[in-house]
């Protein structure tokens, strides 16, 4: 909720509340820098007690200090709030801090927006992290004798390679059994997962988008008929704000363009049915959203056009977690990318726990690859279980790893290169894939 009369409202909460010293509470968790634009900005925070927060930012080159407008925390969702600074201009470097109930707090960051190149400079390079399963322990929820998460160090060794943005692909915050049945449940497990110290400068200092997967929805492959896909749904949004809201879809897809990159990010629960009556075929992507990514990729004059997703999009192995299990949809999907001769299509997905590049090898049009990643923190398997017939050799990942997608090169002679660094940013095998490789056959 927006506040005209900021100073107050604040005055108004001091009274109201049933401590006045809740007023001075910290941040339980964040400031997170979300979705960033040329010309706005989002900022996470969730505060410990009911709160009114705005950020202060103030552009380094010009010393001109601007404030957002103030919003209340959402108690239902665990007293979060997404602030909009809409003051910033594209290429310029801000400073910002957070201000909660008329209080300046200490810690300051800075971002820098995406500079406005478009007929004026070749494309800028841009470097994306992505990161797959994050599992943080929690003593009193995990199973005996069994250490199910760790390695958060990872976190900074993300930001010790300065990322332009970071993808999370799906299963930010495994939720529990004990969380399933309650709005607060699934709550408290978001907090606990942005609550690692470790992540606290990365998500400060790096714009951060996710999708989701099964651990952060809740019962197994749970999809459209979940009963707790209400609650689900609005825990991941409290958590993770969106570049942009899609008003003719349900669920979290959504979009957003950096550099001469357009990510395009889909919804592999909210249309889910891999158990339909007797006749109907699996879906999990849905016709709606498909008819949303198709025409979408059309108008895209992006070089590169990567579709993430919070299962394995090209993994042919017969298995619930990956698109193909929903085989008449996977072929459908596909032969539509064909049809409509899309170029610069890259894929990247979460949903494992190893990862590996699989490539499919077309005979009348280029190979597509997609970038399966496993987990950040989550313990990995040993080894791959399916069959994938199309990962590339050298490329099964099986220890925490991120991977680092560098778009360089000029205009004409554009690339992107992927590297899969370990935890301690030891650099486990690259690939990389030119612009000209990713057109159609003429």
């Amino acid at each position: 909720m927006l506040y005209p009369n900021y100073r107050k409202l604040c005055k108004f909460l001091a009274l109201s509340l049933p401590l006045a010293s809740s007023l001075q509470a910290a941040l339980l968790c964040g400031p997170m820098l979300g979705p960033l634009e040329m010309r706005e900005a989002k900022v996470w925070i969730q505060a410990e007690n009911p709160s009114v927060v705005r950020v202060a930012y103030i552009d380094q080159a010009s010393s001109k200090q601007h404030y957002s407008t103030p919003v209340e925390t959402n108690p239902a969702l665990g007293n979060t709030a997404t602030v909009t600074l809409d003051g910033v201009e594209p290429g310029k470097t801000y400073d910002y801090q957070v201000e909660l109930n008329g209080t300046l707090l200490p810690e300051r960051y800075s971002f820098q927006t995406p500079v406005f190149f478009k007929d004026r400079t070749p494309p800028p390079t841009l470097r994306v992290a992505v990161g797959g399963a994050h599992y943080v322990v929690e003593d009193a929820f995990e199973p005996p004798y069994t250490i199910l998460g760790g390695g958060y160090g990872i976190f900074s060794t993300i930001l010790q390679n300065e990322p332009d943005m970071m993808i999370w692909a799906g299963n930010t915050a495994h939720i529990r059994e004990s969380d399933w049945a309650s709005q607060s449940g699934y709550i408290k497990r978001y907090s606990k997962a942005r609550s690692v110290p470790e992540l606290k400068n990365l998500i400060a200092q790096v714009p951060q988008y996710a999708v989701w997967s099964s651990s952060d929805y809740g019962i197994g492959n749970a999809g459209r008929y979940a009963s707790t896909r209400a609650q689900a749904e609005a825990s991941f949004e409290a958590f993770w704000p969106k570049p942009v809201e899609i008003t003719s879809l349900e669920g979290v897809a959504t979009r957003f363009r950096r550099a001469d990159v357009d990510f395009f990010m889909i919804d592999v629960r909210s249309y889910r049915d891999d158990i339909p009556p007797p006749g109907d075929l699996p879906l999990i992507l849905g016709d709606k959203q498909i008819e949303w990514l198709r025409q979408e990729l059309i108008r895209s004059t992006a070089t590169f056009k990567i579709i993430i997703a919070g299962a394995p999009i090209l993994n042919p192995a017969d298995s619930a977690v990956n698109l193909s299990y929903a085989d008449g949809e996977h072929t459908k999907l596909l032969q539509m990318l064909r049809d409509e001769r899309i170029s610069g299509l890259f894929f990247i997905s979460g949903g494992k726990y190893y990862g590996e590049l699989t490539r499919l090898v077309h005979a009348n049009s280029y190979n597509l690859h997609d970038l399966t990643i496993g987990p950040l923190t989550a313990n990995p398997t040993e080894e791959s279980d399916e069959l994938n017939f199309f990962r590339m050799p050298g490329t099964t990942t099986t220890e925490r790893h991120f991977a680092l997608l560098d778009f360089t090169g000029p205009e004409a002679d554009r690339e992107i290169t992927v590297r899969v660094l370990s935890m301690e940013g030891k650099e486990l095998w690259n690939r990389s894939v030119k612009a000209s490789q990713l057109q159609p056959v003429e």
